[in-house]
């Protein structure tokens, strides 16, 4: 219970470095489980298990997307480094699991409300989504400049600074002074092959995010717009939406998803970060959402 308090629910303080380890392992694991809930026979029991709890741990799970931020500047810090790829890995796990609990049917298990303007407490909206769109963008931009930056500087090595070259070679040996001058330059390239490793790891996570997070977007305002209603059959606790939200969406869709705004998508799923085919798929993704918003 403690484990669960302090991890998912966020009690108990400050999570640390380890917290953040077993959170995105966890997550990593629901979404696994969730999107392949009824693959064998072996599975059942998980199944049932899952299901009995399934309503309070995907209420957690959500909630875990207002708690946590996507990486900001980029340092060179280990440990902020490696707080700031987990708390990535974390998102991209629980949308990834928002994707499998959402449904492939006609009507989804609408998991965010119709809500796009400023959002009260702690509700799980399509205003949630768009801003960690907004994010995720800004953030692998962020760090696609970066990643070029430090791979270059790995490549000219030669050319920084001495005392520059001492900064980065300390996070490998501790006493540079020691160190003849290729050896500090090796040791400074080392240090620059391991940031840039750890901004491409970020990247392929911003480009799985980025292409759930357009997914969840589209089949939401495609269910409120087209289908109008949630089905009657579905849970009590699913979240319901009146004719009244759904026609304020459909007013207010276009002041929020932008021509500039899915410009960005598509620029960024364009990107030689993304492959072909998660470009074609995500940009039809904005296609329907731009003929959803003009209908």
């Amino acid at each position: 219970k403690q484990w669960y308090q302090r991890r998912v629910r966020g009690g108990g303080g400050e999570r640390s470095k380890s917290d953040y380890q077993d959170l995105a392992l966890v997550t990593s694991l629901l979404a696994w489980l969730r999107s392949n809930q009824h693959t064998t026979d072996d599975d059942v029991a998980v199944t049932i298990q899952m299901q009995s709890t399934s309503a309070q741990l995907q209420r957690h799970l959500l909630n875990l997307l207002h708690s946590l931020q996507l990486p900001g500047k980029c340092t060179t810090a280990d440990t902020d480094l490696e707080i700031q790829t987990l708390k990535l890995q974390i998102v991209t796990n629980v949308i990834s699991y928002a994707v499998s609990a959402m449904g492939n049917g006609n009507v989804i298990n609408a998991l965010f409300s119709t809500e796009l303007g400023a959002r009260k407490g702690h509700g799980n909206s399509l205003s949630l989504l768009i801003t960690l769109l907004q994010k995720a963008l800004d953030g692998s931009s962020h760090h696609s400049d970066n990643y070029s930056q430090l791979t270059h500087k790995a490549f000219h090595v030669g050319q920084l600074s001495t005392e520059e070259q001492r900064e980065l070679a300390s996070w490998i040996v501790t006493d540079t002074a020691k160190c003849s001058a290729s050896e500090r330059a090796r040791y400074a390239q080392i240090r620059l092959e391991q940031l840039a490793d750890n901004k491409d790891q970020e990247l392929t996570l911003y480009t799985q995010l980025t292409e759930n997070l357009v997914y969840l977007l589209w089949r939401h305002v495609h269910h409120y717009t087209v289908h109008g209603r949630a089905d009657t059959h579905q849970p009590k606790k699913q979240l319901l939406s009146s004719q009244d939200s759904i026609k304020q969406l459909t007013r207010e869709l276009s002041h929020h998803l932008t021509d500039p705004f899915l410009k960005k998508i598509v620029d960024f799923t364009s990107s030689k970060n993304t492959s072909t085919v998660t470009s074609s798929f995500t940009s039809a993704l904005v296609r329907r959402l731009r003929k959803l918003i003009t209908v």
